[in-house]
C-alpha cells in the first residue's frame, strides 16, 4: 500500500516538471530553530517531501526596463503551482490513510526575532532531501538544474520507504566568490546573508519602508509580540505579490552562466 501511495505521489510530481526528494523530519528538527520544525507544524510528522521546479532562465535575462516582469510573474505562478501539487498529493496521502499537511510555498509568512520567514525553511528541507546544497548566497544549488529553482513540500505521518542519499558535489569552490563580489550592497559574507539589507535591496512594495529603516523595524518587531502578530498580518493581506528589484548574486553564479551559456551555444549549433 505505501508502494502504491509512494507511486502516486512521484508521478503528480513527474507530471509538473518537478524534481522530488524526501527528508526526514526527525533531521530536520534537530536544525531548525523552535517554532519552525516540521514537530511544531505536525507532531506527529515523520517524513518531509520536497519539490522542486527549474524556472525559465529566459525570466533573468529580459533588458533592465522590464524590472524583472517576467521573473515575478513566473515566480508568483510556481508558488501557486507548488501549493497545489502540495495538496493534491497530501489528499493521496490521505487517502492512503494517513495524515499529510501541505507547507506554504510562500505566504502566509512568519517572522522570527523580527525577520519574516516561511512555515518552515524549504532551503534547508531541500538540501536534507538530496535535491542540492546552499551555496554561498544561501540559495540551493541543484547538480544538473542549477540555481535557479522554485521550492514546495508537505509533512506527513507515513514513513517513507527511502530517503535522501548524500548529495556528492560541492557547489561553491574554495575560491570561488563571485556571489559576494556581485551584492551591490554587501549581503552576502561567505554563506550567511544578511537578510534585512537583501530585503530592502530586493523586494519592491509600496508598503515596504525604505531600507535604512529596516533594521529599526526588525529590533522593534523582534522585541514585541504584538508587533510581529501585527506584522504577520501585514504580509498576509498586502505583500501576496511583491516586485523583484534585484538578481545579482543569481545571475552572477557559475552555476547559472553554465547552464544559460549551454543552452545558447546549443542554439547556436542546431
Amino acid at each position: 500500500m505505501k508502494a502504491d501511495i509512494i507511486n502516486a505521489v512521484k508521478s503528480v510530481a513527474e507530471q509538473e516538471g518537478m524534481l522530488m526528494g524526501v527528508a526526514s523530519a526527525d533531521a530536520l528538527n534537530a536544525k531548525a530553530p523552535h517554532g519552525f520544525r516540521p514537530m511544531d507544524l505536525m507532531p506527529g510528522a515523520r517524513s518531509v517531501i520536497v519539490f522542486a521546479k527549474p524556472l525559465p532562465l529566459a525570466v533573468f535575462l529580459a533588458p533592465d526596463g522590464f524590472n524583472n516582469m517576467f521573473y515575478q510573474r513566473s515566480a508568483y505562478t510556481y508558488y501557486l503551482l507548488m501549493d497545489k501539487v502540495a495538496d493534491k498529493a497530501s489528499m493521496m496521502i490521505q487517502e492512503g490513510g494517513y495524515l499529510a499537511l501541505p507547507v506554504p510555498a510562500y505566504s502566509p509568512l512568519r517572522f522570527h526575532e523580527g525577520e519574516p520567514k516561511g512555515a518552515i525553511s524549504l532551503k534547508h528541507a531541500a538540501a536534507e532531501a538530496g535535491l542540492g546544497k546552499l551555496g554561498r548566497n544561501s540559495l540551493l544549488i541543484n547538480q544538473e538544474h542549477g540555481i535557479a529553482m522554485r521550492l514546495g513540500a508537505l509533512m506527513t505521518e507515513m514513513e517513507w520507504s527511502e530517503y535522501a542519499p548524500a548529495v556528492g558535489f560541492e557547489p561553491c569552490p574554495e575560491k570561488c566568490h563571485v556571489c559576494e563580489q556581485a551584492c551591490p550592497i554587501g549581503a552576502i559574507n561567505d554563506g550567511k546573508v544578511n537578510k534585512i539589507a537583501c530585503l530592502g535591496k530586493c523586494i519592491k512594495h509600496i508598503l515596504l519602508p525604505p531600507s535604512f529603516m529596516l533594521p529599526a523595524v526588525k529590533k522593534a518587531v523582534a522585541r514585541s509580540r504584538m508587533l510581529t502578530r501585527f506584522m504577520e498580518l501585514v504580509s498576509l493581506n498586502f505583500f501576496e505579490t511583491y516586485g523583484i528589484n534585484c538578481t545579482a548574486c543569481l545571475k552572477a553564479c557559475p552555476h547559472f552562466l553554465d547552464k544559460s551559456k549551454s543552452l545558447k551555444n546549443r542554439d547556436r549549433t542546431t
